[in-house]
């Protein structure tokens, strides 16, 4: 696990010193953990990351590795591209960056207040939980701008329950919010809300309905019964007017999640429910669709799928056959388990014969996703920030509007997770009893995104020459602004040219060995 033991070159701590003196941003506090290096937050230090004052003649380079641990700065001189052609190294590139073919608008990036979550930020002081949400959601943090929440217990919780479990409670007279709502959920939910400078986009995802209205009375499996297909959609929209009550709204919810995951995972021991495309219909047409829309909440928006695209096709295809129910449903939800087994190609083809708007909604380290570590919690691993990196700028360039995270923080246990479906890592991972908390590689990758995606900024065509491994992702800005993010996955450092071919800039770039890149420029 983590250990004093301090390796950072000593350009590298030149560089936070003449920060801490420049008197800007603070600084990363580095230690090495168990493969790479973390950020050290606690009640009276954590690093901080202000948004880049705009230039017309400079720009700004925020770059992240393995060997240059939280953000890093460098500027430079934006170029006429009158210069070009240049006479470029072999080992160097021209990524191409066009604002006037806009693909999709996006919504931001962000993470999910489970419980367990929630208890984590509660185990800190008062002031250190305070700057672990100020370091997602506030001005000098990574400017979180959605959050999923789940809807009663998932599997990161300390108990399974639901909002109404008394048998028979057809007309909900028993449904009450559960302590874990009041202790922890709706409080740390405030809280990140008034750090926010944005609009805090909540969306809502049950796993399990009550183990009385499903065919085998369990928590962990089973059908709903169809008699209950009413019940359900009531239980889903007093949810939303309860939370209405504590001055939560939501933007978004889909009515399960995976619900396919369940049909072929013998050990799937999480709170689920199973659903088949062809009862979903039933549901969404004959009771949750016009229930919703006659409703207060009738401008929320209403997902489907909530799994893994390796079966979106089949999904959609057996759901958007019925026209009244392809009405309903705003958009379609996915999480990002076993991309790598199906094409992203695949997003393009259901959003052009559907029309509805994508967004990944659930992602964390799992062992299977990390075959060159042990450990379930793997304390600086650049690997699994690699992941992100690769996997973001994959699905935002096919559609999606953008990416939720799941725990935004664990403990050193990976946990607390119950049932037995075992612990994962987390971006932060908090120390309770020593008052401090550890900023994961996972942090920054998903910062360098969630810092220049927002409501308003749409994807621009990006392209690269030669043929290169780099992947990259361009965005157009409300404030104007142009970014660029490039993952270099290769071990020898890049020489980027980002040709603006509207604007007719150029900027010159050196992209680290394995390093997460972004580029801002107005």
């Amino acid at each position: 696990m983590l250990t004093n033991k301090d390796i950072l070159p000593s350009a590298l701590l030149a560089i936070f010193t003449a920060v801490i003196i420049a008197g800007s941003d603070i600084p990363c506090s580095p230690r090495f953990g168990d493969s790479g290096f973390v950020c050290v937050c606690n009640a009276t230090y954590c690093d901080t990351f202000t948004y880049p004052s705009r230039s017309t003649e400079n720009f700004t380079h925020i770059f992240t590795s393995n060997h240059t641990p939280g953000y890093n700065f460098l500027w430079g001189t934006v170029k006429n591209a009158s210069t070009l052609p240049i006479n470029l190294a072999d080992q160097s590139i021209t990524v191409n960056v066009n604002i006037s073919n806009k693909s999709h608008r996006l919504k931001g990036i962000g993470g999910s207040f489970t419980d367990s979550f929630c208890i984590n930020v509660k185990s800190l002081s008062e002031e250190a939980g305070n700057n672990l949400l100020r370091s997602y959601f506030s001005r000098s943090g990574n400017e979180y701008k959605m959050a999923r929440v789940p809807i009663a217990s998932s599997d990161f919780c300390t108990r399974t329950y639901t909002y109404d479990d008394t048998p028979g409670d057809v007309n909900l007279e028993y449904f009450k919010l559960a302590p874990e709502d009041y202790t922890y959920k709706i409080p740390v939910i405030s809280a990140a809300r008034q750090m926010s400078p944005h609009n805090l986009y909540l969306f809502g995802s049950p796993w399990t309905s009550p183990n009385w209205t499903k065919n085998d009375n369990s928590y962990t499996r089973g059908y709903m019964k169809e008699e209950y297909f009413g019940y359900w959609a009531k239980y889903l929209l007093r949810f939303l007017e309860e939370y209405r009550k504590e001055g939560i709204e939501f933007w978004g919810f889909s009515p399960f999640n995976e619900p396919i995951n369940a049909l072929y995972l013998k050990q799937y021991l999480i709170n689920s429910m199973q659903w088949l495309p062809m009862a979903h219909r039933v549901f969404i047409r004959d009771h949750l669709g016009p229930l919703l829309r006659a409703s207060p909440f009738n401008a929320t928006k209403l997902l489907t799928f909530e799994d893994g695209r390796w079966f979106l096709e089949y999904w959609l295809d057996r759901v958007m056959v019925d026209k009244a129910v392809a009405d309903y449903i705003d958009g379609v939800s996915l999480h990002w388990y076993r991309d790598t087994q199906s094409p992203p190609d695949l997003l393009d083809k259901m959003f052009k014969k559907y029309n509805k708007f994508l967004l990944y909604t659930e992602a964390c380290i799992i062992h299977r996703l990390d075959p060159n570590s042990t450990l379930t919690v793997d304390l600086g691993s650049w690997i699994r920030g690699a992941a992100y990196a690769t996997d973001i700028i994959e699905v935002i360039n096919h559609f999606s509007i953008g990416f939720i995270d799941w725990n935004m923080a664990l403990n050193t246990d990976g946990g607390p997770v119950f049932p037995t479906s075992g612990p994962v890592d987390a971006p932060v991972i908090v120390n309770a009893s020593a008052d401090e908390f550890y900023k994961n590689p996972m942090f920054y990758v998903l910062g360098h995104f969630s810092k220049f995606i927002g409501e308003g900024s749409y994807r621009v065509d990006s392209t690269s020459e030669p043929s290169s491994s780099i992947s990259h992702l361009a965005t157009l800005n409300p404030d104007g602004s142009i970014s660029t993010f490039m993952y270099n996955p290769t071990e020898s450092d890049i020489t980027v040219i980002l040709h603006d071919v509207i604007n007719k800039k150029i900027m010159n770039i050196s992209m680290k060995a394995e390093s997460l890149n972004t580029v801002v420029w107005w």
